[in-house]
């Protein structure tokens, strides 16, 4: 049985087809991952191009932007600063783009690279998403991956990563507390440790930055 949209908004890890049928789910998980105020490290390439990608740290959300037409083309437009085209976006369109069915069937009939321009893939765009379910928290490696191939067949590739939040100092101190208590880094890395120990030494680092910085 194919997908359904619906999944995206079930499974934490997810590869998907913007679609206009799969673009209301896309905008809610990517608002999410973006609702935390984390720093965002962002990578661009161009997939034929044997070359590093390019990579810019440090930036911060400057305008989330959700958007639809009247003819039904929809997506989500994000603009980081600092930077004047610092961002990253995903669209579907009408006639092109109306559902994730078609569109994975587009995906499969072509190539990713093709010295045959007839063969490559064109005007598709495939999202994977970590994290940014309805009701997250944020996660380290809470990630954003978009491969849009446009008119000509050329993939232009973007990883969104983002840092671990406010809350970064807190779970570092709570790791090394834990970790000199007898645990394992590989346990709490792996997050194998039962629930209540890891609410309980993220309380006792949350008192010691407390009481490092004056706090009751």
């Amino acid at each position: 049985m194919a997908p359904t949209p619906d999944r995206i908004l079930a499974e934490r890890h997810v590869t998907c087809m913007a679609a206009l049928d799969t673009m209301p789910h896309i905008v809610t998980r990517v608002q999410n991952l973006l609702a935390h105020g984390r720093r965002i490290t962002t990578t661009q390439r161009y997939t034929y191009v044997d070359q590093p990608p390019e990579v810019t740290a440090g930036l911060t959300v400057d305008r989330v932007a959700p958007w639809t037409q009247k003819n039904g083309n929809a997506g989500i437009a994000v603009h980081l600063s600092p930077g004047l085209t610092a961002g990253f976006g995903v669209g579907a369109y009408a006639g092109e783009n109306d559902t994730e069915a078609g569109e994975w069937k587009k995906y499969h009939a072509a190539e990713p690279i093709s010295d045959n321009p007839f063969k490559r893939r064109r005007d598709m765009t495939q999202v994977t998403i970590t994290g940014g379910l309805p009701g997250d928290g944020p996660a380290r490696d809470d990630q954003l991956i978009i491969r849009a191939w446009n008119s000509s067949g050329v993939c232009n590739e973007q990883v969104i990563a983002f840092d671990c939040g406010p809350r970064d100092a807190q779970e570092r101190l709570a790791r090394h507390l834990y970790v000199t208590g007898g645990g394992s880094t590989e346990a709490w890395d792996s997050s194998s440790g039962s629930d209540s120990v890891y609410r309980d030494y993220l309380g006792r680092a949350d008192a010691a930055l407390n009481a490092i910085a004056g706090r009751d």
